[in-house]
């Protein structure tokens, strides 16, 4: 068997596809922002915690210094645009939940943070920033879940029934059926 040398930078692109989520936050100035991620994983239950990989030069990451709480929210298929959207355009230059909630997007309230989800997603997750970790060219952002729902006909226990949405490099995205 014969393998392709490829240069370390590019390791991460071999552990894709990845989930498409949004990840939430509050503006410094009020308002919210949204940012798209795929670098995300759990990475404990009790207590519940999950990790995602964000930039220091992204305006999410601003933010989150900020207020230190956020939400993620699971993608589908139909969200495609949306990430697509929220992963080329900086919150600093355009207020990206005004835009959406102009193409009708809804926020949804959760009750133990102040940061909103978006309606019609699969899954949302609400988390407050629990450790911040230098991790190279991405800080790796903890936060512990406060607050968890899911689209009731989706979800027992894992996904039932569903499409996600996944990232495949590039602009390339991936749609992937979980059957019941």
């Amino acid at each position: 068997m014969k393998y392709l040398s490829l240069h370390p930078s590019q390791a991460c692109y071999l552990l894709m596809p990845s989930i498409v989520t949004l990840i939430i936050t509050q503006k410094p100035g009020g308002g919210y922002n949204a940012m798209t991620a795929c670098w995300i994983m759990p990475v404990s239950r009790i207590p519940p915690r999950i990790a995602v990989a964000i930039s220091p030069r992204r305006f999410t990451y601003e933010c989150l210094k900020t207020n230190p709480e956020f939400t993620i929210c699971v993608l589908g298929p139909q969200h495609e645009e949306i990430a697509d959207y929220c992963g080329s355009v900086s919150g600093r230059d355009e207020n990206k939940i005004e835009k959406l909630e102009q193409k009708g997007i809804k926020l949804v309230k959760l009750s133990k943070i102040k940061t909103p989800g978006i309606e019609g997603c699969l899954a949302i997750i609400g988390c407050k920033l629990w450790r911040d970790y230098e991790g190279g060219d991405h800080r790796i952002i903890v936060g512990e879940v406060v607050e968890c729902m899911v689209q009731e006909d989706k979800f027992r226990d894992t996904w039932r029934d569903v499409e996600l949405l996944y990232y495949y490099g590039g602009t390339r995205y991936l749609s992937v059926r979980v059957p019941s």
